[in-house]
């Protein structure tokens, strides 16, 4: 694996209606989730950076934004309208030809293939410029060794930023960041460790491994890998991998674990009887989690053989579930199975 390329589209949302209302450009606004009509019953989905001057944020109810700048501009979310900008994004990498995995709707990640820093940054200056002049969208970039130290280097970039982050400087990058900016650890995690005295990701280097994964099973393995600057999460392609999944977007947007895995286990029964219809079996388990403020995470693990049953799924999500709960409500969750061959074992080939 090269060097991990991480682009977000900075504030989409409102950056795609500022596209298609240029007299919006330059001013105040926000786009929430209500019609024009019940805007004042909703909640900011995003807003642009002269909206956040103001003090507005994304998850504000939209009744505190207009406290703040009563005339400020508002318009209803159009989900159909940003995800037809996202795939115009996508199509517009993919012809890098280079392995892509679509994060969310405005965020991807690439495997440049590289393993150069001056040639990975390059190479992103060219498709931050492609996205500006094709697309007419502001974007911001981060370059590094893995996908969660990529994106931290974009978030520290933002707005309309490039950084490249390099290996020998991840130590001093990390250690005096507070736990919360570690990917996957959110504010409930962060009381308990906390409570454990540990505040910062450098204090996540320090700390006894065998005493996180106690604490915190397989999220405290994945914690104090990065924390010491390691990942191994591999780009994840769909063109790479047959696979056989289900999707479904929940009654209510939910953080109860237990609530998850039921609705996990369904979807997981209804993917096993495909699967055992076409004769297959699988290897790799998915679980993908969509939030509500519409950003997305697959996490997935490999077994040790092969299996066409439920329970090896459902065991799976129960370690996979806990690195997706990031302290953001879960309103879609998924599961996928891959790395698929017959009960022959030869590999499926439609």
């Amino acid at each position: 694996m090269g060097l991990i390329v991480y682009i977000d589209m900075d504030y989409f949302f409102a950056a795609c209606e500022e596209l298609r209302h240029p007299e919006l450009k330059g001013k105040p606004l926000i786009v929430g989730t209500h019609q024009a009509e019940l805007k004042m019953r909703g909640v900011v989905q995003t807003c642009n950076y002269e909206a956040r001057a103001f003090g507005i944020r994304s998850a504000m109810p939209t009744q505190e934004a207009f406290k703040l700048k009563p005339d400020i501009a508002y318009l209803p979310s159009d989900e159909t309208y940003y995800e037809q900008i996202s795939d115009r994004v996508q199509k517009l990498l993919l012809q890098y030809g280079i392995k892509m995995e679509k994060i969310s709707v405005d965020e991807f990640a690439i495997d440049s293939g590289l393993e150069d820093y001056g040639s990975a940054q390059l190479l992103a200056e060219k498709m931050k410029e492609n996205i500006g002049k094709s697309i007419g969208l502001p974007c911001t970039i981060g370059v590094s060794v893995g996908k969660t130290f990529a994106k931290m280097a974009c978030d520290q970039a933002k707005p309309n930023g490039l950084m490249v982050l390099k290996e020998e400087e991840l130590e001093s990058f990390l250690k005096d960041k507070e736990v919360t900016k570690l990917i996957g650890i959110g504010n409930k995690t962060k009381v308990r460790l906390n409570a454990m005295g540990i505040k910062t990701i450098g204090d996540i280097k320090k700390a006894n491994a065998s005493k996180l994964v106690a604490e915190f099973g397989a999220v405290g393995a994945y914690m104090y890998s990065l924390a010491n600057g390691r990942e191994t999460e591999k780009i994840e392609d769909p063109a790479d991998a047959l696979s056989i999944g289900r999707e479904r977007t929940l009654e209510h947007n939910s953080e109860d674990r237990e609530e998850l895995l039921g609705e996990i286990a369904k979807l997981s029964k209804v993917v096993v009887g495909e699967l055992k219809g076409k004769g297959m079996v699988f290897k790799t388990v998915s679980i993908k989690a969509k939030y509500s403020d519409f950003s997305e995470r697959i996490k997935s693990k490999t077994l040790q053989h092969y299996s066409d049953s439920q329970e090896p799924i459902d065991i799976s999500a129960r370690s996979l579930i806990d690195l997706l709960m990031i302290g953001k409500p879960i309103r879609k969750i998924g599961v996928r199975v891959s790395t698929l061959i017959n009960a022959a074992g030869q590999k499926k080939l439609t």
